[in-house]
């Protein structure tokens, strides 16, 4: 099967698959706003954001080594390095944060959230062992036992939360709930991989280990910058505005985030080993058509988010402090903007080992994210929160910047970029007309307005989509009928 094929095929089922799964999670979510307030889910989730930030501080582009250099003669050997390396890393940080990551939480003025961290720890270390079988099984282009690991994981966690939650366990539900998900995960992924393809023991050799942390270091450090970009503002707000803040902010953020983990991360886990297998002189044509395929689908969930939020979480949430979050919905819907963009340039920079680039890129967000939210944060959360939009898109603009000096067609990229954008842009005027149109006529109830908006939005970007970007989108409809084939001829590879 052409790699193209193979690549549209993983992304497809990966997408489908774990937006399954996130479906469900958020409808869980959502009716957790039921039982719990803001200040308990608050209170959860700095300590998952503490126990999740020792979890980093060990994981050291291990995984991605796996992928890129566990091939060949040297598969176990790479394999088992990365295996021990994960499980000896993480006894010791997520050991040190259940003796003394209590210590932290009244700096973040939730000091309750020191009892939720034991089990969090639990959760992140079972986690950890699924790290690996997912990679041997990426390795091989086998997405499906993933998406479906993330499924049922999904799954196990909303019904184990909701149920705990209704009989009032509290935050406690929410942590309970991380631990089965965990277990659920890993067994499906550790016996799609088979124990042996991961767990078949070889010498520890100096000389790779020096080889995995040359490769693997620049990585880690781009990969603690990249978490701590996406979760230490939520540690920022709970320092500056206390946990029932975070509560609602994050609630806004991962409905935010839903078109950029759901669909645009899936895709970016497929592109890592595809672009690791192709010569390197068709990669930066790769990059360009990547780009280009995932702007137009993302860019719109992006945008038509922050235009429903009212009338969506009128809708979805409670009539109470739960509405606060349609006003920071609207402001942090840019992430899926921004997002996938750093994640198309970071599988092309991973694939030709220039990690060293993407760890100043993600350190410079997190510096950002950071600071803009302190200097902010005289003028309400609202505007702290779009520190967010600002520190997303300089480093997806920079990263932009610096591959186009590495082999891709400058205005090639830019017009996949730029196409999408102008699309969205007559989306957008055609939803508010519509939002005006209604409340003139009366029609205020949430759902009238959300279904007009949505359907609106969808009929008028996708007009604009084949005027604007026409060639993008017939790419992408060519690429997802090949896709859900089981079998057909080779008409296009991923480069020409």
């Amino acid at each position: 099967m052409p790699l193209a094929d193979k690549a549209a095929r993983g992304a497809l089922w990966t997408v489908v698959s774990s937006m399954g799964g996130r479906v469900i999670g958020v409808l869980g979510t959502l009716v957790m706003t039921r039982f719990l307030y803001p200040q308990e889910i608050g209170e959860v989730n700095d300590a998952v954001v503490i126990a999740m930030t020792a979890n980093w501080l060990t994981i050291w582009g291990f995984g991605q080594y796996a992928v890129v250099k566990g091939r060949g003669k040297d598969e176990v050997e790479v394999t088992w390095h990365a295996t021990v390396a994960y499980a000896v890393l993480g006894t010791i940080s997520l050991g040190l944060v259940v003796m003394f990551g209590g210590r932290l939480t009244p700096f973040f003025h939730a000091p309750r959230a020191a009892a939720y961290l034991p089990g969090m720890a639990l959760a992140f270390f079972i986690r950890r062992f699924g790290v690996i079988p997912e990679r041997v099984l990426t390795r091989r282009m086998k997405f499906g036992p993933s998406g479906m690991a993330s499924l049922a994981g999904e799954l196990a966690y909303t019904v184990v939360a909701l149920a705990l939650a209704a009989q009032g366990y509290g935050g406690w539900s929410i942590v309970i709930a991380n631990i089965v998900q965990s277990s659920v995960a890993v067994v499906i992924l550790v016996r799609a991989a088979g124990f042996a393809s991961w767990a078949t023991p070889s010498k520890l050799r100096w000389a790779r280990i020096k080889d995995m942390l040359a490769f693997g270091v620049p990585l880690g450090v781009q990969g603690i910058a990249h978490n701590a970009s996406r979760y230490w503002d939520n540690l920022a707000i709970s320092h500056f505005f206390g946990p029932a803040w975070t509560g609602r902010y994050n609630m806004a953020y991962n409905l935010a985030d839903i078109p950029a983990i759901q669909v645009g991360e899936q895709i970016a886990l497929v592109l890592m080993p595809s672009m690791a297998e192709l010569p390197p002189e068709r990669r930066p044509h790769a990059l360009e058509r990547a780009s280009a395929l995932l702007s137009l689908v993302i860019f719109p969930l992006a945008v038509g988010l922050g235009l429903v939020a009212h009338p969506l979480i009128a809708l979805i949430l409670p009539a109470n402090d739960w509405q606060a979050v349609a006003p920071l919905l609207t402001i942090l819907a840019c992430l899926s903007i921004f997002r996938p963009i750093t994640w198309v340039l970071s599988a092309y920079l991973e694939a030709e080992s220039k990690t060293n680039r993407l760890m100043f890129l993600e350190i410079a967000k997190v510096v950002l994210l950071i600071g803009g939210i302190a200097v902010l944060r005289p003028y309400g959360v609202q505007l702290a929160s779009g520190a967010v939009g600002l520190a997303f898109g300089a480093t997806a603009v920079a990263g932009v910047v610096l591959v186009m000096r590495e082999g891709p067609s400058p205005r090639r990229l830019l017009a996949g970029f730029l196409q999408p954008l102008a699309a969205c842009g007559v989306m957008s005027a055609a939803v508010w007309g519509m939002r005006g149109a209604l409340e003139l006529a009366g029609l205020n109830h949430p759902a009238v307005q959300l279904c007009a908006m949505v359907m609106t939005g969808a009929v008028v970007y996708a007009g604009a989509a084949f005027v604007l970007c026409r060639a993008t989108a017939l790419d992408l409809i060519d690429l997802m009928k090949r896709a859900l084939r089981r079998s057909g001829p080779d008409r296009r590879a991923i480069t020409p």
